[in-house]
């Protein structure tokens, strides 16, 4: 009786084994088709019978492996007696999987970055600098994940019931099967890694939650390729605190202009026109115009980072664990600069306040408001009340930065409509590349035009608050917005490294400097060399605190320029876009996006990785 009693018990153990396996290979086998999603606005010249067919394997028999981990645990809580515990948590914890994914692939399709905690929580926290959510798009989302939970819960029960018929060969074989293909996957990758096959390597990219496998060592000791075929540019690969600047800064003379930045989140290079920005296009005509800047970065973190810093991106992370903080701040601190920062947006969100503000006292780290207008209109206000109240007697920096525009913001009204059609509930779950691109480009420039009139009431004020003869003004953005503009289905920024997106207004009011038009390329990585030599005269070579160079010295020999976003590394050359993703793997493609004719490595690489480790102890 006993016997028969642990043989039924082991039967039931094993057909719970056998159920969760199957259920495993069946979600594996989900999101494994969703992951054509991807392929969808990967690289055409990348895609054929071949990387299908491993793209469509390598995420099977990864993720399949990926969900058994993730739901083994819950295996303790059948044992135990509480199996209809161990159903619930697996099909809740399993639909959250599926859901999740399914969001990454929207994410991924408009911005070609995959969902990550910053993400979420600048979507979710971060009063709709991300997506702004309407009612539709709700419904929408509620019921996609809604579709999600009950395809989850049948394939729970399917699962189960396959499983009464199965025995514990077939457990023996699908392990088997499972290990065999996962271990190929990842044997297929590190090869194709060392040789540098981007048909292959770009599942490393594509797929989201995913770190293959990298063996270039082992490969190159056993003969199976040689050092000239490996390449790799990992340009994170440094590991360190940050020495930044390089040694301490010496500043003292200069002429100790007031400074004083206007940003507009999101705003587009050819915006500054008269039809959209009337009242900065006046202000453009008497002042210094750099039709041909470019933004550190095609996001906020990095495009501002970088503004505050003269250091590419990649030096973001290192900055934020040491609170390394921003050349410009301890200059201008150490000169007895007043220094106020206004944004509409939490400094917290990126976190500037642990990273270019970290020496700022009493930070205003956000603005009032229930929404972005009023959060926009309490940052000018406050501004404006600053200025009239600080001390006349010592320099000052002030930085407003506005929020309407990334969000396509402005209030209702006829007086705020001036281009038409335009859309009026943004839903991005709408968009496509057969997106009628002209509503909601309308719509951003409707935005565009409310903030400028705002601006333009703003510099219409500052002669009774401040010494115009004495104060450097700068308009400008920390990146480009995107409308499909490439036919790729890019929207929005953070998705590609073309004009569009990096290319961004710079114009300078500068007292004693000719009103021109300074028609070579710039970056914002040249903002902090230039206050630091022309202003606050600081005797350090530039690149003992930047990998810029002085705005108003031209470079024949420049060649690329810094850019980054989330995942990437890109160098923008005249005619072609160099990337490197966190894996090291390089692209080339043209100023629209498609792949680059040159393909040859660039010969600047060496001093891009010297570039790259000069900042980090």
């Amino acid at each position: 009786m006993q016997t028969t009693r642990k043989q039924f018990q082991g039967r039931s153990k094993q057909k719970l084994f056998s159920s969760y396996l199957l259920f495993s290979l069946f979600i594996g086998l989900v999101l494994s088709v969703l992951s054509f999603r991807y392929i969808e606005v990967a690289d055409n010249s990348l895609i054929g019978p071949l990387s299908l067919i491993y793209i469509f394997a390598y995420s099977f028999f990864y993720y399949a492996v990926l969900i058994f981990a993730i739901l083994s645990p819950l295996l303790i809580f059948s044992f135990l007696g509480f199996r209809r515990l161990f159903s619930y948590l697996t099909v809740m914890i399993a639909s959250i999987v599926v859901i999740l994914f399914l969001a990454d692939t929207f994410v991924y399709q408009q911005f070609r970055m995959h969902l990550n905690l910053a993400m979420l929580q600048m979507t979710l926290f971060g009063y709709g600098q991300v997506v702004q959510f309407d009612t539709k798009m709700w419904i929408e989302i509620i019921l996609i994940s809604l579709v999600c939970f009950l395809s989850t819960t049948g394939l729970f029960l399917i699962a189960s019931s396959l499983s009464k018929r199965l025995n514990k060969k077939f457990c023996v074989l699908a392990i088997t099967f499972v290990l065999l293909g996962s271990i190929s996957c990842q044997l297929i990758f590190g090869f194709s890694f060392a040789k540098n096959i981007s048909q292959v390597t770009q599942v490393s990219y594509l797929l989201p939650l995913n770190r293959p496998l990298r063996f270039n060592k082992l490969l190159v000791k056993i003969g199976a390729v040689s050092k000239e075929e490996v390449r790799r540019f990992d340009l994170n690969s440094k590991k360190g605190l940050m020495n930044y600047p390089i040694n301490p800064l010496v500043c003292k003379g200069g002429n100790n202009y007031n400074i004083l930045f206007l940003f507009v989140d999101s705003l587009r290079f050819d915006m500054v026109a008269q039809d959209t920005m009337p009242n900065i296009f006046e202000f453009s005509s008497s002042a210094i115009r750099f039709p041909e800047h470019f933004s550190g970065g095609i996001n906020t973190r990095h495009g501002i980072f970088s503004l505050f810093t003269g250091l590419p991106g990649l030096y973001w992370e290192k900055s934020l664990q040491t609170h390394s903080g921003s050349a410009l701040i301890t200059a201008l601190q150490s000169r007895g600069y007043q220094i106020g920062l206004f944004s509409s947006a939490p400094l917290t969100m990126p976190e500037f306040n642990k990273t270019i503000f970290t020496d700022i006292h009493n930070l205003r780290e956000s603005s009032k408001g229930a929404n972005t207008l009023e959060r926009d209109e309490n940052a000018i206000s406050d501004l404006s009340n600053w200025l009239k109240k600080r001390d006349p007697s010592s320099p000052f920096f002030a930085f407003l930065f506005l929020d309407a525009v990334h969000s396509t913001q402005f209030p209702e009204g006829k007086e705020n409509e001036k281009f038409k059609p335009y859309w009026k509930n943004v839903n991005q779950l709408e968009l496509s590349n057969d997106f009628d691109a002209s509503l909601y480009f309308n719509r951003y420039k409707n935005s565009v035009h409310f903030v400028d009139s705002q601006l333009g009431k703003l510099l219409k004020k500052l002669p009774g608050m401040i010494d115009l003869d004495q104060t450097i003004i700068v308009i400008s953005s920390d990146h480009g917005e995107e409308f499909n503009d490439n036919k790729l289905n890019y929207w929005g920024h953070n998705g590609n490294f073309t004009k569009y997106q990096a290319q961004v207004p710079f114009i300078v009011k500068w007292p004693g400097k000719e009103n021109i038009s300074i028609n070579y390329r710039t970056s914002m990585l040249d903002v902090v060399p230039t206050i630091l030599q022309e202003v606050l005269g600081c005797e350090n070579p530039i690149d003992d605190y930047s990998l810029g160079k002085n705005l108003f010295s031209p470079d024949e020999k420049r060649k690329w320029l810094y850019v980054s976003n989330y995942s990437n590394d890109a160098f923008l050359e005249e005619n072609r876009i160099v990337l490197i993703n966190e894996l090291g793997i390089l692209q080339f493609l043209d100023p629209h996006y498609r792949p680059s004719k040159d393909q040859t490595i660039p010969p600047y690489f060496s001093q891009i990785l010297k570039d790259s480790s000069r900042y980090a102890k």
